[in-house]
């Protein structure tokens, strides 16, 4: 039996913001006094979670067209902080051969979607921005898994981290929803003219498409990240949102491979006869 010890991390606000923008941070910090601040918030993380903080790593997603990167141990161990690597494509990918090697994004009100193939030990992770799924990053995810390991359909597992609900709104059909047709069931315009979105609906869309089926098999986090106050928001935060300036910030998700336990071998005493 390959690996199972995969570790889905969604840290909420609990551990402080996670990333370094400076719009979260006191206007009189320097660039190192918000690294430093972030490393801790991180190390603080990974002391609950069990990961090693210097060794996470995030996809900076400029290709936008569903590329992956396969991290092996002589890739990150090229690096003394995870967070250093330019890494520009999409989807990440991770093997249960480098455990506490994380693989997450900072994120706000989307979601990051995270397969794992247990038979083959192998993971990945998108951060699915609406703009993202509207480009199907989610069964990207998912083709990333066929083509670097021979992953089947049905014994792919996804975990959908915490992210905005119905709650998040727009004043007009957004730009980004280019393909009308999938978000057709997933936005609607109430009465006074606001559209609502719900991305869930669309990333379940995708899967099902997909053929990664079945409630053992896809794990969402209903948790709203604009309504809930243990999370941070983008929507929330914002002066056309809730106005509420303690939103502001990252939250943290993604995933890696514990260690596994080595179970002690107990000797027994044995009785012999002459």
């Amino acid at each position: 039996m390959k690996n199972r010890n995969v570790v889905h991390v969604d840290t909420g606000r609990l551990f402080g913001n996670m990333n370094t923008n400076k719009a979260f941070f006191p206007e009189d910090y320097t660039a190192e006094q918000r690294r430093q601040d972030f490393f801790l918030n991180r190390c603080n993380a990974a002391y609950h979670y069990g990961f090693d903080p210097r060794m996470t790593f995030m996809a900076l997603q400029n290709d936008k067209k569903g590329t992956y990167k396969k991290l092996d141990r002589e890739y990150v161990e090229a690096y003394a902080d995870g967070w250093d690597a330019d890494i520009d494509e999409d989807i990440l990918l991770i093997t249960e051969d480098i455990p506490e090697v994380v693989i997450g994004h900072p994120v706000a009100d989307c979601p990051v979607v995270m397969m794992t193939d247990y038979k083959n030990g192998i993971s990945a992770i998108g951060h699915c921005s609406a703009e993202m799924i509207d480009k199907k990053l989610p069964m990207m995810i998912a083709d990333a898994l066929v083509e670097a390991a021979g992953s089947k359909d049905e014994d792919i597992y996804t975990y959908v981290s915490a992210c905005a609900g119905s709650n998040w709104t727009y004043d007009k059909w957004p730009d980004w929803a280019k393909d009308k047709e999938l978000w057709k069931e997933a936005i609607y315009q109430d009465k006074k003219g606001i559209f609502h979105i719900d991305m869930r609906t669309v990333i379940s869309k995708q899967l099902h498409e997909r053929n990664i089926l079945g409630i053992r098999k896809v794990k969402f986090n209903q948790d709203d990240t604009i309504t809930n106050p243990y999370y941070f928001s983008n929507s929330a935060a914002s002066p056309y949102g809730l106005n509420d300036k303690s939103k502001a910030g990252r939250n943290f998700a993604g995933l890696f491979y514990q260690k596994e336990q080595v179970k002690e071998k107990v000797l027994t005493k044995k009785y012999f006869t002459k």
